[in-house]
């Protein structure tokens, strides 16, 4: 579609003339999408920021009205720049695959949608008013709106869905709110740009009065978002203070309470001079049988003098013992030369665990190395996030010291320690019943460890980008801070409210665009038809003033209406006024000298065509011994629907044409009386030559005249 041309039928909107491209012509539509791209950028931003601000409420997406009105006021030709601005403004954009396909399959649901708006609401649009036609209000929001807007949400939502950016349990959420949203921007803001753009038509100039409705509604829709979303976020918050108590002594301020009995591990092994496996696994199975205990080793400080006679030892009771560490595929590999080993002797395992860790080295692994170092150094448990098997990732392993009763100086540290209790906790199983709470209360956490050295690790949960804690609490978990970060979610809003307000601010956009588009276009349709009066006018005063006939027309109260000069003259000689509309037609009377013959039968004859009869008659006027003769006409006035509405009163000066039939008339008594003097003597001669001829034909001679009387 070529920018618009303008068009003679405002009813019907056609396509316009292809115009040939040249370099400057192609320059301009460069710019032209790069402007439609910039401007979906900016109020992309603005819309997101509104989003943010309010929550999932949002109740308007600007860029979705603004593209459909750019595509109906300059042509398809946008197209390109509303898919780079929606690009560009998606913020699931990132320099991956991944985001770019994601990126682009939201700005081709955008685009479409802009297509397809445009397409069906400019059925309904006068594009040379840029008005909505007459009655098709309703055709052109709804097509443009919540009709066309089942592209992009379908579109954007199912591609974010298979790229796995999008749960499944969200998708129907994110679809419908993605509608309302570009919905309600279609109905708001394209017809506000259409009543923007300047137009050329002094009627189709916009007015305040058209504005100030769309402006206000969009106003207050935003604004009852926003207000809407503190109220629900302060109500969240005020529950998150009653139930702040609850909800951290859910699996936190408990969690040492839940692991401080494989420290009772810890002081078995140390009091006692020799642990066996049955032992160990009779005093752990209380212990291992918790929900949050994925496993529990014992791992003893073996030195490289002593690694061999320990591996003899423990093939007496496991065929296959071997100290050892994994491969690439985790398969079992004998472990190399170290200073010392920290092998797995004993583990209380699950029924059916994928992998066996006895006999492997935990100080083969950089980072339990560096975590069993550290509570050596600190004689304090240690905790870290590590990945100990492919089944088993990020997973919290305590690492508790054994010490020798007399422990030697700190120096000797590391030749104290008999081994470590090392204990494999699911973190997600101790924090579920927090999450499952904070979900129920609308409400985020995250949990965060602090090591000594000031590392930070995120353990469990999320806050939400931007979203600053409400409330905060710590605990010490062997040698880490951990702190409970607690905040009331954008999405605090309950789902009754939030989709009541969508549903009212989409159903205020419809019927405030409606009365606004309405209001536009009666007022351009009264517009058009004054113009069309006024050139009829126009049309009717020529015709009449060309015509030396006094031409008046009255009401059916007989007051003026319109009248031409020759009778404001005739007026202004007969009465010295001049004829106003509104004035009686017979109001005044004729100043002296002046001898009207019919101001007394004027209203009667008017009221005879105000009867539905026509009268004509002929009148004298003599003014100051002059006497002038008129042939006056009245006739009635009907409307369109067949209804009297006024007369007209014609007055033709037929003077001089009495004068010239006077003249002639008596001309044509002259010539009458003169034919009938003449007419018996030529009868006579005539008889006489007659009777010439029948002598001379009794005298045998020739006649002397023919039958005609002439001589031959």
């Amino acid at each position: 579609m070529d920018a618009p041309q303008p068009r003679r039928d405002h009813q019907h909107s056609g396509d316009s003339q292809p115009q040939p491209i040249t370099p400057i012509r192609s320059f301009q539509w460069v710019g032209y999408n790069a402007a439609v791209g910039l401007l979906y950028f900016i109020t992309a931003k603005a819309s997101l920021h509104i989003y943010l601000s309010a929550g999932p409420a949002s109740p308007i997406w600007l860029p979705a009205g603004l593209t459909v009105a750019a595509l109906l006021i300059v042509g398809r030709r946008l197209w390109p720049g509303v898919f780079l601005g929606a690009f560009l403004s998606d913020p699931m954009l990132t320099p991956t695959a991944a985001g770019v396909i994601a990126a682009s399959s939201y700005a081709a649901g955008v685009t479409v949608q802009a297509l397809l708006g445009a397409t069906l609401a400019r059925a309904y649009l006068d594009r040379q008013a840029l008005s909505v036609i007459p009655g098709r209000e309703w055709h052109f929001l709804f097509s443009a709106g919540p009709l066309a807007c089942l592209m992009s949400p379908t579109i954007g939502a199912s591609s974010r869905y298979l790229l796995g950016m999008l749960p499944a349990e969200n998708v129907a959420q994110q679809w419908l709110l993605w509608w309302a949203g570009d919905s309600i921007g279609v109905v708001l803001i394209a017809p506000l740009v259409l009543l923007l753009w300047p137009n050329s038509q002094p009627g189709a100039r916009p007015r305040y009065r058209f504005l100030l409705p769309l402006l206000m509604t969009t106003i207050l829709l935003v604004a009852g978002s926003l207000t809407l979303s503190r109220l629900e976020l302060a109500e969240a918050e005020a529950n998150l203070s009653r139930q702040v108590k609850t909800l951290t002594d859910l699996s936190f301020r408990t969690l040492n309470e839940k692991i401080l009995p494989l420290h009772a591990i810890e002081s078995f092994f140390s009091a006692s001079e020799q642990v066996t496996e049955a032992e160990f696994l009779r005093f752990s199975g209380h212990i291992s049988n918790q929900p949050h205990v994925l496993r529990l080793d014992w791992a003893p400080r073996i030195t490289a003098n002593q690694r061999q006679v320990f591996e003899t030892g423990m093939r007496k009771q496991h065929t296959e013992f071997a100290i050892s560490t994994v491969d690439k595929d985790w398969q079992k590999i004998s472990a190399p030369a170290e200073d010392d080993y920290y092998p797995v002797q004993f583990s209380a395992l699950p029924e059916g665990a994928a992998f066996n860790p006895l006999g492997l080295d935990h100080g083969q692994f950089d980072d339990r190395r560096r975590a069993i170092n550290t509570a050596i150094s600190s004689r304090e448990a240690t905790a870290r996030i590590v990945d100990l098997h492919p089944s088993l990732t990020g997973v919290l392993v305590l690492f508790i010291p054994v010490f020798e009763p007399a422990a030697g100086a700190p120096s000797n540290r590391k030749g104290s320690v008999m081994g470590f209790v090392i204990g494999i906790i699911d973190f997600r199983q101790l924090f579920l019943p927090l999450d499952l709470a904070t979900r129920a209360n609308q409400l985020h956490y995250q949990v965060t460890g602090f090591s000594n050295s000031g590392s930070k690790t995120l353990i469990a949960g999320a806050l939400p980008t931007g979203t600053p804690p409400g409330w905060s609490h710590s605990i010490r978990v062997a040698d880490q801070i951990w702190q409970l970060e607690i905040a009331v979610g954008k999405d605090a809003i309950s789902h009754a409210v939030r989709w009541s307000f969508i549903g009212f601010s989409l159903l205020a956009g419809l019927l405030v665009s409606f009365a606004v588009l309405s209001s536009r276009a009666y007022q351009l349709l009264s517009y058009q038809h004054h113009q069309a009066l006024h050139s009829s006018r126009e049309l009717l005063n020529a015709i009449i003033e060309s015509a030396g006939d006094q031409v008046v027309a009255v009401d059916t109260e007989l007051k003026l209406t319109a009248f031409n000069s020759t009778y404001a003259e005739f007026v202004q000689q007969v009465f010295e006024i001049t004829p106003e509309v509104g004035q009686l037609i017979d109001s005044v009377l004729p100043k002296a000298g002046v001898d009207m013959e019919y101001a007394s039968d004027i209203r009667h004859n008017i009221n005879k065509a105000l009867s539905g009869a026509s009268v004509k008659t002929s009148k004298k006027v003599t003014l100051v011994g002059q006497v002038k003769v008129f042939e006056v006409s009245y006739n009635p006035i009907f409307s369109t629907d067949g209804i009297i509405i006024g007369a007209t009163r014609i007055a033709r000066d037929v003077t001089s044409q009495r004068e010239l039939e006077t003249g002639l008339q008596q001309r044509l008594d002259e010539l009458s009386r003169w034919q009938k003097a003449t007419l018996g003597r030529e009868s006579r001669t005539l008889e006489l030559k007659r009777e010439v001829n029948q002598l001379l034909l009794r005298m045998g001679k020739a006649p002397r005249y023919d039958d005609r009387g002439e001589i031959l």
